[in-house]
């Protein structure tokens, strides 16, 4: 017989299986076996006959099949992509060839992948994923919402398991659906239909039960039974979330069945790691979901026959089972068909099924109802570490988060800005942009673990963008990277760098820390030197080159170990050094062996200074009985000796944060004498040597009470000019043994009693002696010398000698040559000036806060008194000085010093400004020294709408006008504004009060206003863009008339101009091109419109552009 005949003579219309490929009417489909199902993708093997035993199967093989099944309402399709094709054998006339054909979803299956998701929820994965393959025909059928992930990791996975294990985790299944497109070209149109517990399945066929297969010619359930099982009937899910140090939990409970016995609870307990969960919400869901996933298997129903209407994830109707209808919905179904060739065929092939042909189906369903909830699928675990780099804002060397996160990117991530080495190619249609932008759009967001970590407390390591970072997982979870560490390598070298390969003269002794500074610069350094012998500990800082060292000093730089430099310890700095202590300072020399001491020990100071007060007191009660004035400092040096000595003040009185204040006794810690303490904020410096105090320049002291200087024996004041001192009460010199002496040695000696008496005092002899010269004696009314009872008297005219006993004159003459006079002349006294007691100074600024130097001032004082002077050059005052407080009410000041600048001037004087003070006053605290700072207002408002439309008809929008203030008042004491002129030196124009209006984009007749307002408006840009104006105007602006004055050459540009040359160019434009007036013009020699369209071009082009400046 024909086989080949036998084939295609029968009639394809009456065969019950049919398939389409890409090679039609190639094949005829003998048998096949599939199986679909919730879940899964679908699998059918097809065995098909053919007359060519040598078909080249290279077409089929990735392109559409569908295969049909007859039906008594046509046929039901299946739709695919061939996935396999293969020769299965041949009697020499007809081959047998054997084809699978699979869903689009089992392409997943072929590729692996390592990809990162941010900010998606599950069915944004899917439709990621999904969008590589142009096959995917998907639907989503969803009822809950879903959760939104900041981070979701693909990583060495397929498409499909990482697609399921998503599905999974979310309570998501799906099902396939096929179009039942029977008579086109096969299309492999097919559906994946993504639902969850709570979508609506539709319906599907009614099937009728029948123990026998016959009279149905959709064919009956022919076997059908149920399975019951003991399930799980309790979930609890926890997570930890970080973020908020909080643990959510959610929990699901199966209720009690009617007539149950009594069971223990079967809980699934899933703790398994952190960060699953953002709310309560998220996490009941998912117990609830884990537990309908647990219960799907309670209550299985399995069955088979022939219907051929039978659908995965249909509501199907059972009729007449056990006298009663049953609901259910199928989760698998396997197919099992023979083709009806023919009896010529089965009997040429030994195969007797083959003349009808037959279809039966295997399947397993869930009542109605019941929620399908796929099953939890374990997420793959990284293993090990991984290293990768910090990335983050262009430009920027840290990029952080507020919980100590920072963004990386692993070398296997692929994108538009890989990691060198790395791919661009993302081979992805759907996200070609990729995962790996190589700055802070990185969505790997990684926080960096710490050895300690707390409430506001513990380390802070935050590596810096380009840093390689160790990396780790929790609990292996490719969505939870954590920074472990960070790693040296490549361009990336230790601080301390030694060793092997290196220049460092040292074996690796050095331990430490150093930073950076977020320009690249060398920052602050911690460096442990374990060198034998060389024990050494350094904190530094490259600011002002400040440094604590301490143990063995050495110059260090870089990673070598310089020069040595001492022993000890060293605090050194740059800048500015302070030491500040609430409770007290010292500062001692005297060594404590083992250091057994305490903190404030100054037993050596306590003695020391027990002795001076002794020689002080003895001193002073010296001096008052020799009728010398006192040390009334001494009670003063008593109270300090007081409060350092630990037998009266100096001492703990009770426990300290619930530990005994006292020293060791014998073997236990306390128990002791109490241990020493400041009584009061003192500064002590003690040494059991020398304490020297030396400077080059200048030193200070200063006490608001007593100075008390106290020698056991000599004390030296020394000095190479002029010693001065001055007491504002008396001057007592007391010398208790030995004498006083005041020697002038070129120069004369001057003791003055300016409104008293003058004494001279001598238990024996007092000597005046003259050896060069004479020895005047003068008096204003009268001479008196008395020894004894004998007085000589020389008063007015005369001269009386009284005497009790004899007088004589001895003399080898005696001439009388009659009377004569001569008059004297006596020096005048000083009147000293009376002592401030109370006092203040003012310090005169700006709004910006700068001074206002050499400004004419009136102060006017609460007692209707005034004070008149001139500011220096920081605007301060003379100080103000009065017998009592008295309240500075207000100031007039007029500047002294003017330079015109910007537009009009006349000779109007400036004006003087009246400044309303309030809260100075003198008073006595830190009299000579106090000062308060006085702020000099005024009045301004913005830009009207008016003004800023005029600017940008020059200026467009390269001005900031939100910025700019019109100020109604002079800017005097900056030295700029006289007579009738505007000054604009930052974004605030300052007109005089005068010349201020409200709007100067108002014509004017009385003067061009306009003209004038888009001269000070060009200063505004110049600040804007950059251009320092107030600071040239100073040089500009002294070359009078001649600096406003401007001459067009040919090929002159806008930025060869100077700052004011610019003003007088844009106002020129504005008056005779912009408005067309020629009134607008505030001077008489304006260039013409052709030479000013050439010089602004490049500024109306783009005035945004810095260039236009100028030169």
């Amino acid at each position: 017989m024909d086989l080949v005949a036998a084939l295609t003579g029968y009639s394809q219309t009456t065969r019950h299986i049919r398939i389409d490929t890409a090679m039609p009417g190639a094949f005829v489909v003998e048998r096949f076996h599939g199986r679909e199902g919730v879940n899964e993708s679908f699998r059918f093997e097809i065995d098909v006959l053919s007359s060519e035993p040598f078909l080249d199967l290279t077409p089929l093989i990735g392109h559409a099949a569908r295969l049909r099944l007859a039906t008594s309402a046509g046929e039901r399709s299946w739709n695919g992509y061939v996935t396999h094709a293969a020769y299965a054998d041949s009697d020499g006339e007809i081959t047998r060839y054997r084809l699978m054909m699979e869903s689009w979803f089992a392409l997943l299956r072929l590729r692996r992948n390592c990809l990162y998701f941010v900010d998606v929820d599950t069915k944004d994965i899917c439709e990621r994923v999904f969008g590589d393959y142009p096959q995917a025909r998907r639907r989503y059928e969803l009822k809950e919402p879903l959760r939104k992930f900041s981070l979701r990791g693909q990583y060495r996975e397929t498409d499909d398991t990482f697609v399921l294990r998503q599905l999974a985790e979310a309570g998501l299944s799906f099902r396939i659906e096929h179009a039942q497109d029977a008579g086109k070209e096969a299309s492999g149109d097919h559906t994946v239909v993504v639902f969850d517990r709570r979508a609506p399945f539709r319906h599907g066929s009614t099937i009728a039960y029948n123990l026998q297969d016959v009279g149905d010619p959709d064919g009956v359930i022919t076997q059908f039974s149920e399975r019951h099982q003991m399930v799980p009937d309790r979930v609890v899910a926890t997570s930890w979330k970080a973020d908020e140090l909080l643990a959510l939990a959610g929990h699901a409970q199966q209720p009690p069945e009617d007539k149950a016995p009594v069971l223990p609870v079967r809980e699934i307990y899933d703790g398994q790691r952190a960060g699953r969960f953002d709310t309560i919400d998220d996490a009941q869901r998912f117990a609830e979901q884990r537990l309908d996933a647990l219960r799907l298997p309670k209550r299985i129903h399995y069955g088979a026959g022939s219907s051929r209407t039978l659908e995965i994830g249909a509501v199907h109707t059972l009729a007449g089972y056990l006298d009663r209808a049953i609901t259910f919905v199928p989760l698998s179904i396997e197919h099992e068909a023979v083709n009806n060739l023919g009896a010529d065929i089965g009997a040429l092939l030994g195969r007797g099924e083959l003349d009808k042909g037959l279809y039966r189906n295997r399947f397993v369903a869930v009542p109605d109802g019941t929620p399908i909830v796929p099953p939890h699928r374990d997420r793959p675990i990284v293993h090990g570490v991984q290293t990768a780099i910090v990335v983050g804002e262009a430009g920027s060397r840290v990029s952080s988060t507020r919980d100590h996160q920072v963004r990386v990117q692993f070398p296997w991530m692929r994108g538009t800005a890989p990691l060198p080495g790395g791919l661009t190619d993302t081979a992805s249609r759907s996200n070609p942009a990729g995962h790996a932008p190589g700055d802070h759009r990185s969505g790997v967001l990684a926080r960096v673990a710490e050895s300690s970590a707390g409430p506001n407390f513990g380390h802070a390591f935050t590596p810096r963008v380009g840093a390689e970072v160790v990396i780790g997982f929790e609990s292996g979870n490719i969505d939870m990277p954590v920074v472990l560490g960070q790693v040296y390598g490549g361009r990336v070298q230790p601080p301390f760098a030694a060793g092997e390969g290196s220049d460092a003269n040292h074996p690796g002794t050095l331990t430490g820390l150093q930073t950076q500074t977020l320009d690249g610069q060398s920052g602050s350094r911690w460096v442990m030197d374990d060198a034998a012998g060389q024990l050494r500990h350094e904190l530094s800082n490259s600011t002002a080159n400040s440094r604590l060292a301490q143990g063995y000093l050495i110059d260090q730089q870089g990673a070598m170990r310089g020069a040595y430099r001492g022993e000890g310890f060293e605090l050194a700095t740059d800048g500015w050094g302070v030491v500040r202590a609430g409770e007290g300072v010292l500062v001692s020399s005297t060594a404590r062996r083992l250091a057994t001491s305490t903190q404030m020990d100054v037993a050596q100071s306590v003695g020391q200074l027990k002795q001076a007060v002794r020689t002080a007191q003895g001193m002073s009660e010296s001096a008052a009985a020799a009728h010398a004035g006192g040390l009334a400092a001494n009670a003063a040096q008593a109270d300090f000796l007081k409060a350092i000595d630990p037998a009266q003040d100096g001492k703990y009185t009770g426990a300290v944060n619930g530990q005994s204040a006292t020293k060791a006794s014998g073997a236990q810690r306390d128990g002791g004498e109490p241990v020493e303490r400041f009584a009061a904020p003192a500064v002590l410096m003690e040494s059991p040597e020398n304490i020297v105090l030396t400077t080059p320049h200048s030193a200070v002291s200063y006490a608001a009470q007593h100075v008390h200087l106290t020698a056991q024996r000599d004390a030296h004041v020394a000095a190479a000019a002029t010693v001065a001192a001055a007491s504002g009460d008396a001057v007592s010199l007391y010398a208790a043994a030995g004498g006083l002496r005041a020697i002038a040695s070129d120069g004369p000696v001057s003791v003055e009693a300016h409104t008293s008496t003058m004494e001279i005092l001598a238990d024996q002899s007092v000597r005046i002696t003259s050896t060069d010269d004479r020895i005047d004696v003068l008096a204003k009314d009268a001479i008196v010398l008395q020894q004894g009872p004998n007085r000589i008297t020389l008063k007015g005219g005369d001269i009386t000698v009284e005497t009790p006993g004899q007088f004589l004159v001895k003399s080898g003459a005696h001439p009388f040559p009659g009377p004569a006079a001569q008059s004297v002349s006596l020096p005048p006294l000083p009147i000293p000036a009376p002592l401030a007691l109370f006092d203040e100074q003012i310090r005169f600024v700006n709004e910006d806060g700068e001074p206002l130097g050499n400004v004419a001032y009136q102060l006017k004082l609460a007692d209707g008194s005034t004070v008149s002077g001139v500011t220096d050059d920081n605007g301060r005052t003379e100080r103000v000085s009065t017998d009592g407080p008295t309240a500075i009410q207000s100031a007039t000041l007029t500047p002294t010093q003017v330079v015109d600048c910007c537009g009009r001037t006349s000779d109007v004087p400036p004006p003087a400004v009246k400044v309303d003070i309030k809260g100075v006053g003198t008073h006595d605290t830190l009299v000579g020294s106090s000062e308060q700072s006085v702020t000099v207002k005024g009045e301004s408002r913005p830009l009207t709408d008016g003004e800023i439309e005029m600017a940008k008809t020059v200026f467009q929008d390269s001005i900031d006008y939100s910025a700019v203030r019109v100020h109604k008042g002079s800017y005097f004491w900056f030295n700029l504004q006289s007579k009738r002129t505007a000054v604009t030196p930052n974004n605030t124009m300052y007109f005089r009060e005068e010349d201020f209006v409200e709007d100067f984009s108002v014509v004017s007749e009385e003067y061009p206003r306009r003209g004038w307002f888009m001269h000070e408006m060009t200063h505004v840009w110049q600040h804007q863009r950059g251009y320092a104006v107030r600071w040239h105007a100073l040089t500009v602006t002294i070359r009078g008339e001649s600096a406003y004055r401007y001459e067009i050459e040919p090929g002159q540009v806008f930025s060869d101009f100077n700052m004011e040359q610019q003003g007088n160019l844009v106002s020129d434009y504005f008056a005779l091109i912009v408005v067309d007036n020629r009134g607008e013009l505030i001077h008489a020699q304006p260039g013409s419109k052709n030479q000013l369209r050439q010089v602004l071009a490049p500024l109306l082009q783009d005035p945004k552009d810095a260039s236009n400046l100028p030169k």
